[in-house]
């Protein structure tokens, strides 16, 4: 299953350039799990910005659980190795998460050339 998120250019900046740390592995928070999630099979997490969607990274199987932050309880887990660019595709703007999202190429190979 896949789900998308919004995030500003210098983030998802960010989170690329991990990709040159020895741990590339990164996390994006969200106040609410999304349910989808949960059955089998590959997970991806697109991401949005400047207005378009621009790529995705594989979800690790596991996630984190802080109960004590209801702004953002839930972390999900991605290796940053995984991003893989798509065309970009025209979204509004929008907040938290959606299941609205491109369909990925079947190919699966990731290209690591930014955004």
């Amino acid at each position: 299953m896949d789900v998308g998120v919004w995030m500003r250019p210098e983030v998802l900046a960010h989170k690329l350039e991990a990709r040159y740390e020895d741990n590339h592995e990164q996390v994006w928070s969200l106040s609410r799990w999304p349910t989808r999630l949960s059955g089998e099979g590959k997970h991806r997490l697109f991401v949005a910005s400047e207005g378009a969607w621009r790529g995705y990274f594989t979800l690790s199987l596991e996630a984190l659980y802080s109960p004590n932050d209801a702004s953002a309880a839930y972390a999900l887990l991605f290796d940053t190795l995984t991003w893989t660019l798509i065309p970009p595709v025209p979204v509004r703007h929008f907040r938290g998460f959606t299941y609205k999202v491109p369909r990925a190429p079947s190919d699966g190979a990731a290209d690591t050339s930014g955004v």
